[in-house]
């Protein structure tokens, strides 16, 4: 249940015995040996033993986890509510693909606003009034869609953006500005990459405006003047400092450094909370808590399945994430 005290929230989080993993502790388990002893450090650091080797579905846990007591102590799920909308919507996805595609859905996230089971049977009913109105737009002109060309990636372009529309909406009345700039931010680098990748595929028939997330503030008109000067791109994201707009040139010079633009990108979201977390009275140590938990999990997930499948530690720390704490 929502607590009314952004104190207690926030003293609630910074109470627990158990922090989210920081820089020293996951280059401790990136340097071990072998999988077995990455294993037994873990333990160490507090996570629970694994069944078997299946470390997705503990870090889906530890997530699902941490999503659960977010919505049980913020004092403006209004607020903390936007960063969880995403599990909504790869939920819908999912499950609209299965249907499609007549098999399982990929597993679902007990990370979002809506339970799993409405959502379920929302897609099985196609029938979306209990969903919020972008969603609900979205998945209704969607059905229309695959009934004639079910395209899997036309799915996830027009729920991304149904998305970024309901979280836009949403934010006019937060009065968080780092989850203004946040989603912003977010919007942006999203295109910049999409961009990119249309870019490297080089298929006229796919137009960048068709593609394009709502929220940025680099806006239309700007995306679409690159066809004719794609060197100005890094230029429009100067605002967002030189490791991303050297990510950024570098990615735009050769298709293979699209990873290292979205890892730059990435890390310079987390960036815009890192500073606030020591805030005594903000919900957006909340944000930077639930933040902190979504790099710890991927990042334990990334280092243990490669120490699994044998990758040198060099190919898994160049995907690694920066984490929250130090």
């Amino acid at each position: 249940m929502p607590q009314p005290s952004v104190a207690y929230a926030v003293g609630r989080v910074r109470a627990q015995t158990r922090k989210p993993l920081g820089e020293a502790q996951l280059e401790r388990l990136l340097t071990a040996p072998d999988y077995a002893e990455a294993l037994r450090l873990l333990g160490e650091m507090g996570w629970p033993e694994p069944e078997g080797r299946d470390v997705q579905a503990l870090s889906v846990g530890m997530l699902e986890k941490a999503c659960a007591e977010l919505r049980s102590i913020t004092p403006e799920p209004a607020l903390t509510d936007l960063f969880l909308l995403r599990h909504d919507a790869q939920n819908l996805k999912s499950l609209l693909k299965a249907r499609v595609l007549g098999v399982e859905p990929e597993a679902l996230s007990r990370c979002g606003t809506i339970p799993v089971d409405t959502l379920r049977h929302a897609v099985a009913e196609h029938s979306y009034k209990q969903l919020p109105d972008a969603f609900r737009t979205a998945m209704e002109a969607l059905e229309k869609r695959v009934a004639i060309d079910p395209d899997p990636m036309e799915i996830d372009v027009r729920m991304d953006q149904a998305l970024y529309r309901l979280i836009g909406n949403r934010l006019e009345k937060s009065g968080s500005a780092a989850a203004r700039k946040y989603f912003s931010a977010k919007a942006d680098l999203q295109n910049a990459v999409t961009y990119l990748r249309l870019q490297a595929v080089g298929q006229e028939e796919l137009k960048l405006s068709d593609f394009l997330l709502p929220g940025g503030s680099v806006g239309e008109k700007d995306w679409l003047k690159l066809a004719s000067r794609p060197e100005t791109l890094p230029r429009l994201f100067a605002a967002y400092g030189r490791r991303v707009a050297g990510a950024l040139g570098r990615a735009a010079a050769d298709p293979k450094a699209i990873p290292a633009l979205e890892k730059a990108a990435d890390d310079y979201l987390l960036d815009l909370f890192r500073p606030l977390r020591n805030q005594p009275y903000s919900v957006d140590v909340l944000i930077g808590w639930l933040l902190a938990h979504e790099r710890e999990t991927a990042a334990v997930r990334l280092i243990l399945a490669g120490k699994l499948n044998g990758f040198p530690q060099e190919l898994i720390r160049e995907r690694l994430r920066e984490a929250y704490g130090r």
